[in-house]
């Protein structure tokens, strides 16, 4: 997942693949100040193409799809017909609940 034009964290940011995509804030997020925050203060760089480098990864593109696509029809990170979600140990809700609805930071 490394190494995708425009961040080397998250996939599914830019791309051929993303060019139809709606985004709740009228584009794609930028995120070089965060990189540069979390390259200056993590504690472990993980070797390329390793488990640990593909998990981190992973879980950055699945807050970026969360936070700033605004159809969870062209989520990558997720199988959207089978994601549920659960907030502070409230019954699991499946994907209809959490259409249409503004996500806050």
């Amino acid at each position: 997942m490394s190494g995708m034009e425009g961040d080397k964290y998250r996939s599914y940011l830019h791309g051929e693949g993303e060019l139809n995509t709606s985004w709740r804030y009228g584009g794609p997020p930028n995120y070089d100040i965060v990189n540069k925050l979390f390259e200056d203060e993590r504690t472990k760089v993980w070797p390329p193409g390793s488990l640990e480098e593909k998990v981190q990864n992973l879980v950055k593109s699945w807050e970026m799809e969360i936070f700033h696509k605004a159809s969870l029809e062209v989520f990558k990170t997720i199988d959207v017909n089978k994601y549920t979600f659960s907030l502070n140990g409230i019954k699991k809700e499946k994907k209809e609940k959490m259409k249409n609805q503004k996500l806050k930071h």
